[in-house]
């Protein structure tokens, strides 16, 4: 049971959900789920001030699914994408904290029964099948991640264990990621959510500039976008977005105030990348550049239609 308290999300935990049939109604009012309210309460709030709720309740497991759960309805009910890739990047961050003492064998089952991967252990690390590899380190930054630069034997990419944990840390994001059903709350899980709202539109007021320039090309323009949706930008992906916005006349401050809308907003981190690419001179990326690494929007593009492509 220690598995399912550590892995909320896994298959197995939904298992025992469909067995014991919760409603709505009991997950909102149930005494013996204020537990599960709390984890809930603790994850959202955490996931909006960019911090992660480390704790798990191995004594009962259960509440750690439920809690899970409440999280995820309350998420959808509020309809805030920001929210969503918050709560989505604190469970990737909590899965790498928690799964630290998990067993290689258990890691194994959790990839192929909850995520469905093709991986095999061999010798010590982890061979994932190629497709899945892609599927989920496509956005990672830094040459280590790419395919040209990993041992492959047999339709396979050999991974330590932490690089294992990594890629499914990404198979946990993208797992919260996709929406599910807003149902209706009940009164005690609607007041939990407008407390949460309250404090994500907090942040969202701390991004600053919105001001926009004609001169940035059509794919910076969408990562601007994107970024303001709360999605969880590539590391190229940022990198292109800064440099472009330094080159277009952007301050540094202003370009860390943007990237506040990002689910892993870490501000230390973002001023002293924003400030190398700025202090480096780095050349915006251009848009052969932009469409290898898959960030040029094509036929949306004046520039791609007019004949650069």
């Amino acid at each position: 049971m220690e598995f399912i308290a550590r892995f909320p999300f896994s298959k197995e935990a939904q298992e025992l959900v469909k067995e014991e049939s919760v409603t709505i109604e009991e997950l909102a009012y149930d005494p013996l789920l204020t537990p599960a309210r709390m984890i809930a309460r603790r994850k959202l709030e955490r996931s909006a001030f960019g911090r992660v709720y480390f704790e798990v309740d191995t004594l009962k497991p259960m509440n750690e699914v439920y809690g899970l759960i409440i999280a995820r309805l309350i998420v959808e009910n509020a309809g805030d994408p920001l929210l969503r890739n918050m709560l989505a990047e604190h469970e990737s961050k909590r899965f790498m904290y928690v799964s630290q003492q998990t067993s290689r064998q258990d890691l194994l089952l959790l990839a192929r029964n909850t995520f469905d991967m093709d991986v095999l252990s061999d010798e010590g690390r982890v061979a994932v099948a190629i497709p899945d590899y892609l599927r989920l380190a496509s956005g990672f930054g830094g040459s280590s991640w790419k395919l040209v630069n990993r041992e492959i034997r047999g339709g396979r990419v050999f991974l330590t264990l932490d690089e294992f944990r990594r890629l499914l840390a990404e198979a946990v994001r993208s797992k919260l990621l996709k929406p599910e059903k807003a149902p209706d709350l009940p009164p005690p899980l609607a007041e939990i959510r407008d407390e949460i709202l309250t404090m994500v539109s907090a942040r969202k007021k701390r991004r600053g500039v919105k001001r926009w320039k004609k001169t940035l090309l059509p794919c910076i323009k969408k990562l601007l976008d994107d970024l303001s949706r709360g999605e969880n930008l590539s590391h190229k992906a940022r990198f292109a977005l800064a440099a472009h916005l330094l080159r277009s006349g952007y301050s540094e401050d202003e370009i860390v105030d943007l990237f506040r809308a990002a689910p892993d907003f870490n501000e230390r981190v973002t001023r002293y990348q924003v400030s190398q690419i700025a202090r480096r001179g780095y050349k915006p990326p251009g848009c052969e550049r932009l469409r290898s690494w898959g960030l040029c929007l094509g036929d949306e593009c004046e520039l791609y239609r007019g004949g650069r492509k």
